[in-house]
C-alpha cells in the first residue's frame, strides 16, 4: 500500500468519524482501536465493511457510501448548512438572534456575555496530543481545513496556534476547487474539533496581539462563518477595544474584512471608529502607500468632507508618486467612489510616460477603475491602446478581448486595435472560444466598427466561429449574438433559423431564470431590423414578438430656439415625433430641395420635397472624443432613413459650446444640405460605416 493510498484511506476514515449519518462512521466513532499501521487500518476497514453488509442484508435498507474522491450533491441552502447534520449539535451561538455558526436559529436569545456550554462530538481517544510547536510545524503540511482541525484536539491551545489554525484553514480552502469548496466547508463545520477551536478563539481573543487578532477575524469571515455568530461578534468587539493599537497594515486587513460584511451594530461601530482613526492619524502620514491604505479604509460610505481631506493630502504628496503608486491610486479612488479629477489627471500623466512598465493586470485594474469612476481620459486610453497594438504578439486572444470589453464600456473606439484584432480573427476564426466570440461581437457592434476594406470577411469569420458552437449555444446567448449582428446590419441565416425555432422562442419568453423583458426588447429590435432591412422572408415569423418603449424626452430648448430663428414660423415644423415602430426624434421638417426653402410638413407630396428628421443626441451616444455614433444610434439612423427620412444629427455637447450665430450657421448647413440620401442600401455600404459624421458648419 503506497504512502499516497494510505493517506487517502486515513482521510476517508477520519471523515467517517465525523459523519454520524453513516453506519461505518458510527462504528468507527465509538471504537477505541488505534489505526497506527497500515495493516491494522486495512483490517479495520474490512471488518466494518463486512459488518455493514450484514446489517444491510438483514434490514433491507439502502445505504449510500460516498468517499472524498467522489462528487457529492450539495445542499443549496446558505451558510453552508450540512443537510445531514444533527440539529442538536450546537457549536457557537449568536448573542443577538441566537444562531449557531451554520446560521441555524435558536428559540432562546442569549445574553452577549453569557458563557456558552460547548458539547463537541467525542474525539477518538487515539488522537495524539501534540505540543504547540509540533502543531505549528504540522500546519505547514495541511492541505485542507479538516487536516488543520485534526490537530486541534487539545483543550489548551496558545493564542498563536489558534490564530494560525484559522489562517491556515482559509489558505488551504482557497486552493481547493470551487466545485469541492462547499463540500469541504460542510466537513469543516461538522468536525468534532471545530467547536473547541471556536471556543478557544473567543476565550483568547482579548489577549491576542493585534496582528493575530485581525488575521483571525479575516480568516473567520472568509471561511463564511455566520456573521451573526458569537465568535464573529466577539472578535469585532475586541477589535473595537484595540483599534488605537493597530498599525497601517492591520487597519488595511480589518478594512478588507468589513468591506464584505453586512451592517450591524458592531460592524457599524467599527467602521465609524476606523474613520475617526484615519482622520486623527492623517497629519502623521508620511508615505504614499500608507496614505492609500488609509484612504481605502474609510469605505464608500464615508462622509464627503473626510474624502476631501484625504484628497487634499494626496495632492500634497503627488510629487512623491511612483508608477505603482499612480496605478494603485486609480483602484484606491474607485474603492471609496471618489472621482478626483486632479488626482486622476496627475496619475494618468505618470502612467502615459511609463506605459511600457505596466503589466497586463495593472492595465486591467486601471481600466476597471476608469469605468467605475466614469473617468474618460482620451489621451490615457489612446496610450494604452497604442501599447497593446505595438505588443500584440505578446497577448493571448482572451487578454485582447478583455481589453476591448473594458474600452467598449468607456465608449472608446481605438481603430488600430480593433482592426488588428479583426485581422487575427479573419486568419483563424476557429481559435475564438465561445466567450471570446460573445465579447468580440458585442464590442464591434456597440462601437459600430468594422475593419475598413475587410468588413464582409470579418463578419463571415465571426459567423464561421459561431457555427462551431451553434448546436449547443444557450438561447439567451444566441439572441445576444444575433442582436449584435443586427446592429451591424448583418443577418447570417443559420443563427436566425436557430433563433426562430419555436422551442427557443418559448424558452426566451417564458423562462423564470432570466429577465423576460430584456429578451422581449432584443427580439423586438431583431424583428425591426428584419422588417426595415428588407428581409421579408423571415419577418413574418417574428412580427408579434415583444414591444419596445421609448421615453418622450423633452425638446432641448437651445435647439428649438435656434430652429425658430432659422424657420421663422413655428407651424412649419413638428416636435416630438414618435413613429409607429416606437422610434422617436425631436423635430420633423419638410424641405423643398429645388427652391431651398422650408415648407409646411403637410405639403410633402411633391417629389422635390425632402422630409428631415432632426435628432438631438447627448454625448453618451457617440464614441469618446469623436462624433462617430455608437451602434444603437447608428441602427436608429439607418432605420429612420429606410422609412424615407433624411437624418440631421445634433450633438448637444458640441452644440452647447457654440454662440448664437455659430448655432444658426451649423443647423442651417445641416438642414439645407443636399448631400443626404434616402437609399437604405447606401447606409449599409462600407463607406457609411467608416466615415465620421461631418457635423461642423459647412462653408
Amino acid at each position: 500500500m503506497s504512502n499516497k493510498a494510505y493517506f487517502y484511506a486515513l482521510r476517508t476514515i477520519r471523515h467517517f468519524q465525523t459523519c454520524d449519518f453513516s453506519l461505518i462512521g458510527r462504528n468507527f466513532l465509538f471504537n477505541n482501536r488505534s489505526y497506527s499501521s497500515r495493516t491494522k487500518l486495512l483490517k479495520g476497514v474490512a471488518h466494518y465493511v463486512n459488518r455493514l453488509q450484514l446489517n444491510i442484508a438483514s434490514s433491507q435498507t439502502n445505504v449510500s457510501i460516498r468517499f472524498l474522491s467522489q462528487n457529492t450533491p450539495l445542499n443549496s441552502k446558505e451558510n453552508n448548512v450540512n443537510p445531514f447534520a444533527d440539529d442538536k449539535a450546537t457549536i457557537v451561538t449568536d448573542p443577538e438572534v441566537g444562531t449557531d455558526l451554520k446560521g441555524k436559529p435558536y428559540s432562546d436569545v442569549l445574553d452577549p456575555l453569557e458563557e456558552v456550554n460547548y458539547e463537541p462530538q467525542s474525539v477518538p481517544p487515539a488522537t495524539k496530543q501534540c505540543t504547540q510547536y509540533e502543531i505549528l510545524q504540522a500546519l505547514q503540511k495541511c492541505t485542507s481545513p479538516s487536516d488543520v482541525l485534526d490537530l486541534c484536539g487539545s483543550s489548551t491551545l496558545s493564542m498563536k496556534v489558534v490564530s494560525n489554525c484559522f489562517t491556515t484553514m482559509w489558505e488551504t480552502s482557497k486552493k481547493i476547487g470551487i466545485e469541492h469548496r462547499r463540500y469541504e466547508s460542510q466537513i469543516m463545520f461538522d468536525h468534532p474539533n471545530f467547536g473547541n477551536l471556536c471556543r478557544q478563539a473567543m476565550e483568547r481573543a482579548p489577549r491576542m496581539n493585534s496582528n493575530d487578532l485581525v488575521y483571525t477575524l479575516h480568516a473567520v469571515v472568509k471561511l463564511q462563518v455566520s456573521q451573526r455568530s458569537r465568535l464573529v461578534q466577539t472578535l469585532l468587539r475586541v477589535c473595537q477595544e484595540r483599534l488605537n493599537e493597530l498599525s497601517e497594515r492591520e487597519i488595511s486587513i480589518l478594512a478588507s474584512c468589513l468591506d464584505g460584511m453586512e451592517s450591524c451594530r458592531n460592524v457599524d461601530a467599527l467602521r465609524s471608529g476606523l474613520r475617526l482613526l484615519v482622520e486623527l492619524r492623517m497629519s502623521d502620514i508620511k508615505g504614499v502607500l500608507q496614505l492609500q491604505t488609509m484612504i481605502r479604509c474609510v469605505g464608500k460610505d464615508a462622509p464627503l468632507s473626510l474624502k476631501k481631506k484625504l484628497e487634499n493630502k494626496a495632492l500634497q504628496m503627488a510629487d512623491k508618486f511612483t508608477v505603482p503608486n499612480a496605478q494603485y491610486m486609480f483602484s484606491t479612488l474607485a474603492a471609496i467612489n471618489l472621482r478626483s479629477l486632479p488626482l486622476l489627471d496627475i496619475c494618468s500623466d505618470k502612467l502615459i510616460d511609463n506605459i511600457d512598465a505596466l503589466s497586463f493586470w495593472r492595465i486591467i485594474h486601471v481600466l476597471q477603475a476608469c469605468r467605475d469612476l466614469n473617468y474618460h481620459n482620451e489621451e490615457l486610453l489612446t496610450s494604452i491602446g497604442d501599447h497593446i497594438v505595438s505588443t500584440l504578439y505578446m497577448w493571448q486572444t482572451k487578454q485582447i478581448t478583455l481589453f476591448l470589453s473594458l474600452l467598449e464600456k468607456l465608449h472608446f473606439r481605438h481603430i488600430a486595435l480593433l482592426d488588428c484584432f479583426a485581422e487575427r480573427v479573419i486568419k483563424s476564426p476557429e481559435s475564438l472560444t465561445f466567450k471570446d466570440l460573445l465579447i468580440s461581437v458585442k464590442v464591434y457592434s456597440l462601437l459600430n466598427h468594422l475593419p475598413k476594406g475587410q468588413s464582409q470577411q470579418f463578419l463571415d469569420a465571426l459567423n464561421t466561429s459561431l457555427q462551431l458552437y451553434l448546436p449547443r449555444i444557450p438561447p439567451l446567448e444566441l439572441l445576444r449574438v444575433v442582436y449584435s449582428f443586427c446592429i451591424l446590419g448583418y443577418f447570417p441565416q443559420a443563427p436566425l433559423d436557430q433563433l426562430l425555432k419555436e422551442e427557443v422562442l418559448h424558452e426566451l419568453l417564458n423562462s423564470v431564470n432570466q429577465n423576460v423583458e430584456i429578451s422581449e426588447r432584443m427580439l423586438y429590435r431583431v424583428n425591426l431590423c428584419l422588417e426595415l432591412d428588407k428581409l421579408a422572408e423571415t419577418k413574418s415569423q417574428m412580427r408579434t414578438l415583444g414591444t419596445s418603449s421609448t421615453a418622450n424626452l423633452a425638446t432641448p430648448p437651445e435647439v428649438l430656439e435656434t430652429l425658430l430663428k432659422i424657420v421663422g414660423e413655428p407651424d412649419l415644423f413638428l416636435q416630438n415625433i414618435k413613429l409607429p415602430n416606437d422610434y422617436y426624434f425631436d423635430f420633423e421638417i419638410a424641405l423643398d430641395a429645388e427652391q431651398k426653402k422650408i415648407i409646411p410638413v403637410t405639403e410633402t407630396c411633391s417629389p422635390h420635397v425632402k422630409r428631415l428628421a432632426v435628432l438631438c443626441c447627448p454625448i453618451t451616444l457617440f464614441c469618446l472624443g469623436t462624433l462617430h455614433p455608437l451602434g444603437k444610434l447608428a441602427m436608429k439612423v439607418r432605420h429612420i432613413k429606410a422609412l424615407g427620412y433624411h437624418v440631421v444629427l445634433v450633438p448637444l455637447h458640441e452644440f452647447a459650446k457654440l454662440n448664437d450665430s455659430e448655432r444658426i450657421e451649423f443647423l442651417s448647413s445641416q438642414i439645407f444640405s443636399v448631400e443626404n440620401t434616402t437609399s437604405a442600401q447606401e447606409m449599409n455600404t462600407e463607406h457609411a460605416r467608416h466615415d465620421e459624421l461631418n457635423l461642423q458648419p459647412r462653408n
